[in-house]
């Protein structure tokens, strides 16, 4: 039998990695609570602040996601710089899921306040933020591990690939906005979550984290080539969103199949069915994740 032989010196460099992750989610909670200027053991112990919870889940789970493509990557020249790459990425990660709630705030939905709806125990508003955040954090993960994500340069290359992350969000929430808005002219995609629709919200959610799991499987497809990096850049973006218009299609198709003869729209957003949303959420994932299988 063949076993993995690592060599000794590398053990230290996991350890070091392994306490900085640990710090870097336990000072999470200190920034959320800063945040949110709530004390975060009240707001979900006394109040049983669900929505709280899982936005908290959410962006606990977005962190972890981005520091997998910095630890993946090359170990630092020396103990010290491996510590200090880890403590920026860990950083750089979570003012980022931070950036990207006030984003989706001014951007995606205006008319609806995230903040204020998590404090209001509103749970669908809660589940739409986690999985902002999740799709957001696949994306930069990939382009973390697509460009060594324990390099210097490779963080100015994230900053990018988050950039284009937030792009390709907004894309797909303005294009469930108007499906939204075309099946009901009276509503709102908005209004919908702002009244705690949990089945809609589930659903939406699970598109955009497909939509994050299809823009990482262009890594696989664009090979990184640092000697002409802006070129790579355009390249990646314009199979990123390629492949997030895949998704969305095949998606569409997928659900006909799945789910014959189901009035869909009327059992997300008029009965607040969440059986069909999350089988119709399952299908974005499902097919999200076969297309990081293959190309990724």
């Amino acid at each position: 039998m063949t076993y993995v032989v690592l060599q000794d010196a590398a053990w230290t460099y996991y350890l070091v990695d392994f306490i900085v992750v640990m710090a870097i989610i336990t000072g999470l909670r200190l920034f959320s609570g800063s945040v949110a200027n709530v004390s975060l053991k009240e707001v979900l112990t006394e109040h049983d602040n669900g929505a709280m919870g899982i936005s908290m889940a959410g962006m606990l789970v977005g962190v972890s996601i981005m520091l997998m493509g910095a630890v993946a990557g090359d170990a630092g020249a020396t103990l010290g710089a491996e510590a200090l790459l880890m403590v920026i990425y860990g950083v750089v990660g979570i003012l980022l899921m931070w950036v990207t709630r006030q984003l989706f705030d001014k951007l995606s939905m205006p008319g609806l306040s995230m903040h204020a709806e998590i404090m209001k125990d509103n749970r669908a508003a809660g589940l739409v933020d986690a999985g902002n955040m999740i799709a957001t954090a696949l994306i930069v993960r990939a382009v973390m591990s697509w460009v060594d994500g324990s390099s210097w340069l490779g963080l100015g290359i994230v900053l990018v690939g988050y950039l284009v992350s937030q792009l390709v969000l907004v894309a797909a929430t303005l294009y469930r906005r108007s499906v939204f808005r075309r099946r009901h002219p009276n509503s709102s995609l908005d209004e919908a979550i702002k009244a705690g629709n949990v089945a809609l919200a589930l659903r939406f959610s699970c598109y955009r984290i497909g939509a994050g799991l299809a823009v990482t499987a262009a890594s696989g497809i664009v090979i990184y080539q640092p000697e002409t990096i802006v070129m790579t850049l355009l390249v990646w973006t314009g199979v990123a969103f390629a492949f997030f218009a895949a998704i969305t299609l095949i998606a569409a198709a997928a659900r006909h199949i799945l789910l014959p003869g189901v009035n869909v729209a009327e059992e997300v957003t008029d009965q607040h069915n969440i059986a069909i949303g999350a089988l119709e959420g399952a299908v974005y994932l499902a097919i999200g994740l076969v297309m990081v299988g293959l190309f990724g």
